[in-house]
């Protein structure tokens, strides 16, 4: 695999990542499957890392690197902190979301899918 493969995707983890801690803090649990979505993410940077270690990189200090930025990705992916199941913020009247609620517009997405 080569070297720019691994950075581009070390880089769409790092946003994937950025994306599901803010969720931990705003959108309940039930609404989005978050520790579905924590469990896969952490699973993708599983497979980055031993991708890294089949790739014939030449240069140490970028597989070094490369390394140290899968490093911090993981440790980012099992700090995520997933909160327990509760209601829908919506229905409690404390959802923050409003009219891009995920639930809402489910099948929506599920039709562009398609």
């Amino acid at each position: 695999m080569k070297t720019e493969v691994l950075e581009t995707q070390i880089q769409g983890l790092n946003i994937v990542l950025g994306g599901l801690k803010a969720a931990t803090g705003e959108i309940c649990k039930s609404c989005i499957g978050l520790e579905g979505a924590k469990t896969k993410a952490s699973k993708m940077v599983k497979k980055l890392s031993m991708d890294l270690d089949a790739a014939s990189i030449c240069c140490e200090n970028t597989k070094a690197g490369l390394q140290a930025r899968i490093d911090s990705l993981s440790k980012a992916a099992e700090e995520l902190e997933v909160a327990e199941e509760c209601a829908c913020q919506k229905t409690t009247g404390n959802c923050k979301m409003g009219e891009s609620c995920f639930i809402n517009a489910e099948i929506d997405l599920m039709k562009l899918v398609q």
